[in-house]
């Protein structure tokens, strides 16, 4: 029963932390929210817990009046019988309080989190320093964002990151005994649960077959979107593009530089 009791209060003081990581680590970085070793999900998630308590409990006591007695949660962990009764009674009295200052942390927790993987993405600090990098290779691949690595030797004189407005795909398939390229523009990937590219979705899509020694010409796929599967693909060219709209509603796309 202790035991059972001191992982609940673990885990509601811990909660802030676990929903930071959740907003932080959303979307494309999802892969890297999900910790399957106890230890490492409470080093990774006390921090946050603590800082998500300092800034929001001040704030939370000022609107609503409410503060969070620490005391009550470590008294569920004595030893002391009475003390452990008296613990569990005046959460059970102001229950309907708890859940909702719970409520709140968390959502401001998770916002927080989220806004400031916005803020990070939004000016490449990941890219930048590797500190802040997340573990999604596909990330920097896909939208150019390798190109700010130190290690990339890659220099854009004329343009910069934020001027990509197509990623542009040629993958080389095989499919059984014959070989196709694929070309398009990149709309989304996903990936594995290992954290590898699994799908790829194109837009504008063609294709053209490969045989020994020569190949057929590039036919357009019908249908809105394609899908190719990443365990089919031999190699990718990526291809970053910017578009510009110029005289007369004519359009130029062309290589970043």
């Amino acid at each position: 029963m202790e035991i059972a009791l001191g992982g609940i209060v673990l885990l509601i003081i811990l909660l802030p932390g676990i929903s930071f990581r959740k907003g932080y680590f959303s979307e494309e970085f999802s892969n890297q929210y999900t910790i399957r070793d106890f230890f490492q999900l409470f080093i990774n998630t006390l921090f946050p817990s603590l800082i998500s308590y300092l800034l929001f409990l001040p704030v939370i006591y000022f609107i609503f009046g409410y503060y969070y007695d620490f005391r009550i949660l470590l008294g569920i962990l004595s030893s002391g019988e009475e003390l452990v009764e008296n613990s569990i009674k005046r959460i059970d009295n102001f229950k309907f309080e708890i859940l909702l200052f719970q409520v709140i942390i968390n959502s401001a927790s998770f916002a927080f989190g989220y806004k400031l993987k916005d803020l990070i993405l939004k000016d490449s600090y990941d890219a930048k320093n590797k500190f802040f990098r997340y573990k999604n290779v596909w990330h920097y691949l896909l939208s150019a964002k390798f190109i700010l690595f130190k290690r990339s030797q890659i220099e854009l004189i004329n343009d910069t990151i934020k001027d990509i407005d197509i990623t542009f795909i040629d993958a080389l398939l095989t499919l059984g005994e014959h070989s196709y390229i694929y070309t398009g523009i990149l709309v989304d990937y996903e990936l594995s649960s290992d954290g590898g590219l699994d799908l790829l979705y194109l837009k504008n899509a063609q294709r053209k077959f490969i045989s020994e020694g020569n190949s057929t010409k590039y036919k357009d796929i019908d249908g809105h979107v394609i899908i190719l599967k990443y365990d089919n693909i031999v190699n990718l060219n990526l291809s970053f593009i910017k578009v510009s709209e110029l005289d007369n509603d004519i359009v130029e796309f062309r290589l970043i530089e």
